[in-house]
């Protein structure tokens, strides 16, 4: 977490830099490992950053996401530094050459950018001629036209986690040193990591000598050992001024196994067999839904499995999911298939899994109807 700054930086220029490439016409060629974890459009691209002769970076491999003065260019040294600042890791690129291929050892176009391991990131231009484009393709916004010029700075800052998308701005980006504690009743607790949950390390009064004895560098949303109804989130820099944190916590419903009650009944004489069965749903996202059936009230289940009516467990949710019938699955199941499953008690009953996998999934169950032939 950090803050966005209206003052500008400067380059640092390349001494005791990592010389990565150089008299790069065309070429692309990607970074080594940056040595942490760097997010953009929720894709890891520790191992994936590539940098051209042409001026652009590319987070993902070989797509210009990331055009400064992007045109038929030429790059007499391209460079690369592991630093840090505040304490927090950076990752520097240094990229020095010309606008045009012709004019090797001009250096017309030459500027730095500066990757945070929140994600957020620094484009400081040191020269530009401003004769090529100057884009960023922002995740989830789309194409954003840049507006750079000559001794400038421009934070990229997260409107969304992960790189989802940003907001960029002439000026620059302070990563402060923040630590995390939480207050669970009257206990002080932070991330164990062996355990993979919260412990305690102290009892209340909270001081700043205990976030920089046991302060996380990150919060854990995970609720493990925390023991309150109501846990509160500390936060410690030793930043002056700093924006108020937001923490959102998106809840989303367990996978569930649902269970009809009672059982259809088609014990008329008049009825022969069921021909199919139709579902009603709703279902906007990636939800799972999974359907198996019962001829005898609930005491044991089946599900269609392309050749044969098999046994599954409805006390296994996995094996509920795994075995049971998709929509299209269950719909086409013919009327030979369904005698074939023994409906001589003449009732049948349905049960489903549900699963969602986001907040902004939709899943519905409206309707089972089964229709049948009658005599």
């Amino acid at each position: 977490m950090g803050m966005y700054s209206s003052s500008l930086i400067s380059p640092k220029g390349n001494s005791g830099m990592t010389l990565l490439s150089s008299h790069n016409d065309d070429t692309t060629v990607k970074f080594p490992d940056i040595g942490f974890d760097f997010f953009y459009n929720a894709i890891n691209c520790r191992t994936s950053i590539n940098v051209s002769g042409n001026s652009w970076i590319g987070f993902t491999g070989a797509n210009e996401q990331l055009k400064i003065n992007r045109r038929d260019a030429g790059a007499d040294n391209i460079y690369y530094a592991n630093e840090t600042i505040n304490d927090k890791p950076i990752f520097r690129i240094r990229w020095e050459g010309h606008q045009s291929y012709s004019t090797w050892g001009t250096l017309d176009l030459v500027w730095e950018l500066i990757i945070f391991n929140d994600s957020a990131m620094v484009l400081v231009i040191e020269k530009i001629p401003n004769t090529g484009t100057n884009s960023f393709e922002n995740p989830i916004i789309g194409t954003t036209t840049l507006t750079l010029a000559n001794n400038k700075s421009y934070a990229f800052i997260l409107s969304q986690d992960q790189g989802k998308s940003y907001t960029v701005q002439e000026g620059s980006y302070v990563q402060a040193n923040i630590k995390y504690l939480i207050v669970d009743g009257n206990e002080i607790k932070h991330w164990d990591t062996a355990s993979s949950s919260y412990a305690k390390v102290s009892e209340l009064p909270l001081t700043a000598d205990k976030f920089q004895t046991y302060g996380d560098d990150t919060y854990h949303k995970e609720r493990a050992g925390i023991i309150s109804t109501a846990p509160v989130l500390k936060i410690w820099s030793p930043l002056t001024e700093m924006v108020a944190p937001k923490v959102t916590q998106t809840i989303r419903p367990k996978p569930i196994i649902v269970n009809m009650k009672d059982d259809i009944s088609f014990s008329e004489a008049y009825i022969k067999d069921i021909i199919n069965a139709v579902v009603t749903l709703d279902n906007t996202g990636s939800g799972i839904i999974t359907f198996i059936v019962s001829v005898d009230s609930g005491v044991s289940w089946k599900a269609w499995n392309s050749s044969s009516w098999g046994l599954v467990d409805i006390a296994n949710m996995q094996d509920v999911k795994s075995k049971g019938m998709s929509v299209a699955i269950l719909q086409g199941i013919t009327e030979a298939q369904w005698t074939s499953l023994d409906l001589s008690n003449k009732k049948i009953r349905f049960a489903w899994y549900m699963e969602i996998a986001s907040s902004t999934d939709v899943l519905k169950l409206k309707q089972i109807r089964v229709n049948y032939n009658t005599t």
